[in-house]
Protein backbone atom coordinates (compact mmCIF):
# COMPACT_ATOMS: atom_id res chain seq x y z
CA UNK A 1 0.00 0.00 0.00
CA UNK A 2 1.32 3.28 -0.79
CA UNK A 3 2.01 6.44 1.36
CA UNK A 4 -0.91 8.06 -0.56
CA UNK A 5 -3.44 5.74 -0.31
CA UNK A 6 -3.03 6.00 3.76
CA UNK A 7 -5.96 8.04 5.21
CA UNK A 8 -4.91 10.09 8.32
CA UNK A 9 -7.59 9.93 11.27
CA UNK A 10 -9.20 13.08 10.82
CA UNK A 11 -9.38 14.08 14.81
CA UNK A 12 -5.77 12.52 15.32
CA UNK A 13 -4.02 15.99 15.60
CA UNK A 14 -6.78 16.94 17.59
CA UNK A 15 -6.90 14.18 20.00
CA UNK A 16 -3.05 14.58 20.71
CA UNK A 17 -3.77 18.42 22.13
CA UNK A 18 -6.39 17.46 24.22
CA UNK A 19 -3.80 14.73 25.68
CA UNK A 20 -1.33 17.26 25.80
CA UNK A 21 -3.47 19.92 27.65
CA UNK A 22 -4.10 16.71 30.25
CA UNK A 23 -0.15 16.24 30.72
CA UNK A 24 0.63 19.83 30.86
CA UNK A 25 -2.34 21.36 33.03
CA UNK A 26 -3.84 18.46 34.49
CA UNK A 27 -7.26 17.47 35.37
CA UNK A 28 -7.59 21.36 37.23
CA UNK A 29 -6.25 23.27 34.22
CA UNK A 30 -9.16 21.48 31.89
CA UNK A 31 -12.90 22.55 31.67
CA UNK A 32 -15.10 19.65 31.99
CA UNK A 33 -16.17 19.71 28.74
CA UNK A 34 -12.29 18.98 27.75
CA UNK A 35 -11.84 16.26 30.34
CA UNK A 36 -15.51 14.44 28.92
CA UNK A 37 -14.07 14.57 25.61
CA UNK A 38 -10.33 13.08 26.37
CA UNK A 39 -12.08 10.43 28.58
CA UNK A 40 -14.46 9.73 25.79
CA UNK A 41 -11.46 8.81 23.97
CA UNK A 42 -10.61 5.40 25.46
CA UNK A 43 -14.31 3.91 24.71
CA UNK A 44 -15.29 5.44 21.36
CA UNK A 45 -11.81 5.36 19.44
CA UNK A 46 -12.70 6.93 16.00
CA UNK A 47 -15.17 9.05 15.97
CA UNK A 48 -14.98 13.11 17.60
CA UNK A 49 -16.36 13.21 21.37
CA UNK A 50 -16.58 16.65 21.71
CA UNK A 51 -20.29 16.64 20.66
CA UNK A 52 -21.64 13.54 22.93
CA UNK A 53 -19.34 15.65 25.67
CA UNK A 54 -21.36 18.75 25.00
CA UNK A 55 -24.76 16.68 24.83
CA UNK A 56 -23.63 14.91 28.16
CA UNK A 57 -23.11 18.07 30.11
CA UNK A 58 -26.36 20.31 28.91
CA UNK A 59 -28.24 17.41 30.17
CA UNK A 60 -26.81 17.28 33.62
CA UNK A 61 -24.80 20.10 34.38
CA UNK A 62 -21.72 18.37 35.80
CA UNK A 63 -19.34 15.79 35.84
CA UNK A 64 -20.39 14.89 39.00
CA UNK A 65 -23.95 14.40 38.05
CA UNK A 66 -22.84 12.40 34.90
CA UNK A 67 -20.74 10.40 36.70
CA UNK A 68 -23.88 9.53 39.13
CA UNK A 69 -26.38 8.88 36.12
CA UNK A 70 -27.76 5.37 35.96
CA UNK A 71 -26.40 3.46 33.41
CA UNK A 72 -29.35 3.25 31.36
CA UNK A 73 -30.14 6.64 31.04
CA UNK A 74 -26.42 7.56 29.50
CA UNK A 75 -27.45 4.84 26.85
CA UNK A 76 -30.16 7.15 25.65
CA UNK A 77 -27.92 10.06 24.82
CA UNK A 78 -27.27 10.08 21.24
CA UNK A 79 -24.08 8.55 20.29
CA UNK A 80 -23.32 7.11 23.19
CA UNK A 81 -22.37 3.02 23.30
CA UNK A 82 -22.51 0.38 25.73
CA UNK A 83 -18.39 1.14 26.63
CA UNK A 84 -18.65 4.86 26.92
CA UNK A 85 -22.06 4.33 29.50
CA UNK A 86 -20.10 1.26 31.41
CA UNK A 87 -17.00 3.93 31.35
CA UNK A 88 -18.83 6.76 32.87
CA UNK A 89 -20.49 4.40 35.30
CA UNK A 90 -17.56 2.45 36.25
CA UNK A 91 -15.15 5.67 37.14
CA UNK A 92 -16.47 6.28 40.32
CA UNK A 93 -17.13 3.37 41.73
CA UNK A 94 -13.05 2.73 40.84
CA UNK A 95 -12.63 6.39 42.35
CA UNK A 96 -14.52 5.07 45.67
CA UNK A 97 -11.75 2.30 46.06
CA UNK A 98 -9.01 4.33 45.17
CA UNK A 99 -9.81 7.10 47.50
CA UNK A 100 -10.06 5.27 50.99
CA UNK A 101 -9.59 1.38 49.71
CA UNK A 102 -12.76 0.74 52.28
CA UNK A 103 -10.62 2.92 55.08
CA UNK A 104 -12.55 6.33 55.19
CA UNK A 105 -16.04 4.64 54.47
CA UNK A 106 -18.67 6.47 55.98
CA UNK A 107 -20.49 4.27 59.13
CA UNK A 108 -23.86 4.82 58.84
CA UNK A 109 -25.72 3.21 61.89
CA UNK A 110 -26.08 6.49 63.63
CA UNK A 111 -29.05 8.46 62.67
CA UNK A 112 -27.55 11.83 62.94
CA UNK A 113 -24.63 10.22 60.66
CA UNK A 114 -26.53 8.75 58.05
CA UNK A 115 -29.12 12.08 58.14
CA UNK A 116 -25.60 13.87 57.20
CA UNK A 117 -24.20 12.23 54.73
CA UNK A 118 -27.87 12.06 52.78
CA UNK A 119 -27.66 15.93 53.08
CA UNK A 120 -24.86 16.35 51.45
CA UNK A 121 -26.33 14.58 48.28
CA UNK A 122 -28.72 17.37 47.67
CA UNK A 123 -26.50 20.09 48.01
CA UNK A 124 -27.28 21.62 44.64
CA UNK A 125 -30.42 19.71 43.73
CA UNK A 126 -32.89 22.37 42.19
CA UNK A 127 -35.12 18.83 41.24
CA UNK A 128 -36.23 16.03 43.28
CA UNK A 129 -33.74 13.14 42.76
CA UNK A 130 -33.67 9.42 44.34
CA UNK A 131 -30.54 7.97 45.98
CA UNK A 132 -29.54 4.32 46.99
CA UNK A 133 -26.67 4.02 49.71
CA UNK A 134 -25.73 0.36 49.87
CA UNK A 135 -24.43 -0.96 53.18
CA UNK A 136 -22.05 -3.43 54.04
CA UNK A 137 -22.81 -5.91 56.98
CA UNK A 138 -21.44 -3.26 59.05
CA UNK A 139 -23.44 -0.46 58.09
CA UNK A 140 -20.42 0.92 55.96
CA UNK A 141 -21.54 2.63 52.33
CA UNK A 142 -20.08 0.49 49.74
CA UNK A 143 -22.17 2.51 46.81
CA UNK A 144 -24.18 5.58 46.53
CA UNK A 145 -25.83 5.77 43.49
CA UNK A 146 -28.27 8.15 41.89
CA UNK A 147 -31.27 6.06 40.19
CA UNK A 148 -33.62 8.75 39.16
CA UNK A 149 -34.06 12.69 38.48
CA UNK A 150 -37.68 13.73 38.05
CA UNK A 151 -38.78 17.62 37.87
CA UNK A 152 -38.99 20.02 40.99
CA UNK A 153 -42.10 18.27 42.70
CA UNK A 154 -41.67 14.17 41.42
CA UNK A 155 -39.44 11.94 40.44
CA UNK A 156 -40.35 8.26 39.79
CA UNK A 157 -38.36 5.72 39.96
CA UNK A 158 -38.08 1.33 38.85
CA UNK A 159 -38.52 -0.55 41.66
CA UNK A 160 -36.17 -2.68 39.94
CA UNK A 161 -33.53 -0.30 39.98
CA UNK A 162 -33.54 -0.52 43.35
CA UNK A 163 -32.86 -4.10 43.41
CA UNK A 164 -30.28 -3.89 40.32
CA UNK A 165 -28.16 -2.16 42.26
CA UNK A 166 -28.34 -3.41 45.87
CA UNK A 167 -27.14 -7.06 43.82
CA UNK A 168 -24.45 -4.76 42.28
CA UNK A 169 -23.02 -3.69 45.20
CA UNK A 170 -23.86 -7.20 47.13
CA UNK A 171 -25.67 -4.93 49.73
CA UNK A 172 -26.39 -6.58 53.46
CA UNK A 173 -29.07 -3.38 53.43
CA UNK A 174 -29.62 -0.38 51.72
CA UNK A 175 -31.31 3.46 52.56
CA UNK A 176 -33.29 4.96 50.09
CA UNK A 177 -33.30 8.62 49.47
CA UNK A 178 -34.79 11.47 47.86
CA UNK A 179 -34.84 15.59 48.07
CA UNK A 180 -38.53 17.68 48.20
CA UNK A 181 -36.45 20.94 47.32
CA UNK A 182 -39.76 23.16 47.09
CA UNK A 183 -40.99 21.71 50.24
CA UNK A 184 -41.02 19.93 53.27
CA UNK A 185 -39.80 16.19 54.27
CA UNK A 186 -42.98 14.57 55.12
CA UNK A 187 -43.67 11.99 52.43
CA UNK A 188 -46.35 11.75 49.75
CA UNK A 189 -48.81 8.66 50.12
CA UNK A 190 -46.85 7.50 46.90
CA UNK A 191 -43.21 7.66 48.99
CA UNK A 192 -44.93 5.43 51.75
CA UNK A 193 -46.06 3.19 49.65
CA UNK A 194 -42.76 2.82 47.64
CA UNK A 195 -41.20 2.86 50.72
CA UNK A 196 -43.21 -0.43 51.72
CA UNK A 197 -43.08 -2.37 47.97
CA UNK A 198 -39.39 -2.03 48.45
CA UNK A 199 -39.28 -3.04 51.41
CA UNK A 200 -40.83 -6.16 51.24
CA UNK A 201 -39.24 -7.16 47.38
CA UNK A 202 -35.36 -6.52 48.84
CA UNK A 203 -36.76 -8.62 51.53
CA UNK A 204 -37.64 -11.31 49.79
CA UNK A 205 -34.08 -11.33 48.35
CA UNK A 206 -32.31 -11.22 51.79
CA UNK A 207 -31.04 -7.62 51.54
CA UNK A 208 -32.59 -5.19 54.76
CA UNK A 209 -33.83 -1.77 54.04
CA UNK A 210 -32.45 0.68 56.70
CA UNK A 211 -34.23 3.29 56.14
CA UNK A 212 -35.72 6.01 53.82
CA UNK A 213 -34.25 9.52 54.46
CA UNK A 214 -36.48 12.50 52.86
CA UNK A 215 -34.77 15.91 52.59
CA UNK A 216 -36.99 18.65 52.16
CA UNK A 217 -36.27 22.88 51.70
CA UNK A 218 -34.78 23.12 55.34
CA UNK A 219 -35.70 19.84 57.03
CA UNK A 220 -34.79 16.37 56.82
CA UNK A 221 -37.10 13.56 57.79
CA UNK A 222 -35.95 9.69 59.03
CA UNK A 223 -38.91 7.12 58.22
CA UNK A 224 -37.24 4.44 60.26
CA UNK A 225 -37.47 7.01 63.38
CA UNK A 226 -40.85 8.02 62.84
CA UNK A 227 -42.74 6.10 64.87
CA UNK A 228 -45.90 5.65 62.48
CA UNK A 229 -43.32 3.97 59.69
CA UNK A 230 -40.97 2.38 62.04
CA UNK A 231 -42.69 -1.37 61.69
CA UNK A 232 -41.62 -1.02 57.45
CA UNK A 233 -38.02 -1.39 58.12
CA UNK A 234 -35.79 -4.26 59.17
CA UNK A 235 -34.65 -4.38 62.46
Amino acid sequence: MSENTIKKYPHADHRQRVRKAFREAGADGMPDRGLLELLLFYSIPRKDTNPIAAKLLKKYGSIQAIFDAPYEELMQIEGMGESSALLLTMLPEIARRYSGNGKDVPLLFEKDEAEKYIQSLFRESKNEEFYIVCLNAVGGAVMCRRLAEGSENLVRVDKRAILEAAFEADADSVILAHNHPSGEAAPSPDDITLTKESARLLAETGIGLTDHIIVGNGDILSLASTEKFRDIFSS
